[in-house]
């Protein structure tokens, strides 16, 4: 048992240098499956094999430095703000992406004008709805716990739950012409492995915080995790859709049944959200009421 205790901790950790070679040996491995073997080639799933391995021993010679680099990160009196003050913290949160959502909703309305597309327009719209939705909660989010007004964040909250039912019109109405016209995002070359990536990991991170900030008990932080929440399964749903049409286009049922599927799910989570929000905040504020 001992013995292969050491065999197991010598893959784990085998050194700096070896680990380096394992990541540089992964990567590689993995270009050359996407530009010349084929994701389907034998040489494919052992790169997959080797790439995972490297992916781990990277995480496990990473793992160690995090304490210490968070020690530093704590002597910045900015970051050490954002790490233990929550309102500041969903305030820079919100306020990052608002100005992506503004970037990505320009973008989209000047390919709109540009091609003449209406689904561009629409989409832009919707960035531009989740814009104000955003503005909102950044001068709405208190400065500290100190001195809270709990009404009026409930109200605050029951607005919040306004917006995301009108988003949720909006998106309601993109969807539906999604499925019926088959539209899909084009992602060329490895972009959409990012756009992966990224879709996962605001989903993962939405439902860590919505729960995580569920004990402050703060309407307001309630409402800007539910946007962010909204907003991850948006980006999903647009993720399936360019998956679809780059990997199964050709299966015209399986696109519509899955696009139908995802669409509905994800409008009916937001709609769900919406409505408990618009509900809960008013029977509370009729508690408070004298």
């Amino acid at each position: 048992m001992e013995r292969w205790r050491v065999i197991l901790k010598g893959l784990l950790f085998p050194g700096g240098g070896w680990v380096a070679l394992a990541v540089l040996l992964g990567g590689t491995s993995l270009a050359l499956t996407f530009l010349v073997f084929g994701e389907r080639s034998p040489f494919a799933y052992a790169s997959y094999v080797l790439s995972a391995y490297a992916l781990t021993v990277l995480v496990t010679a990473v793992a160690p430095l995090f304490p210490a680099a968070r020690r530093l990160i704590h002597r910045v009196p900015l970051a050490h703000r954002y790490m233990t003050d929550r309102y500041f913290k969903v305030r820079s949160g919100l306020v990052l992406s608002f100005f992506i959502n503004l970037c990505y909703g320009g973008f989209k309305l000047a390919c709109a004008v540009l091609y003449a597309s209406f689904w561009e327009a629409a989409l832009a719209s919707y960035y531009i709805l989740l814009c104000a939705v955003r503005l909102y909660l950044i001068r709405r989010v208190p400065a500290g716990a100190e001195g809270r007004d709990v009404a009026r964040e409930l109200r605050d909250y029951r607005a919040t739950g306004v917006f995301l039912l009108v988003l949720d019109l909006a998106l309601s109405v993109i969807a539906t012409q999604i499925v019926r016209d088959g539209y899909g995002s084009d992602y060329p070359g490895m972009l959409i492995y990012v756009a992966a990536m990224y879709a996962f990991y605001s989903l993962t991170i939405a439902i860590v915080n919505t729960v995580r900030y569920r004990r402050f008990h703060s309407p307001v932080l309630s409402a800007a995790k539910s946007v962010n929440l909204t907003t991850a399964l948006v980006s999903l749903f647009n993720l399936e859709t360019a998956m679809i049409a780059q990997f199964g286009a050709d299966q015209v049922y399986f696109r519509l049944v899955m696009t139908a599927c995802t669409a509905f799910a994800v409008c009916a989570v937001v709609l769900g959200a919406a409505v408990f929000m618009v509900i809960s905040a008013t029977q509370r504020l009729r508690r408070l009421a004298p």
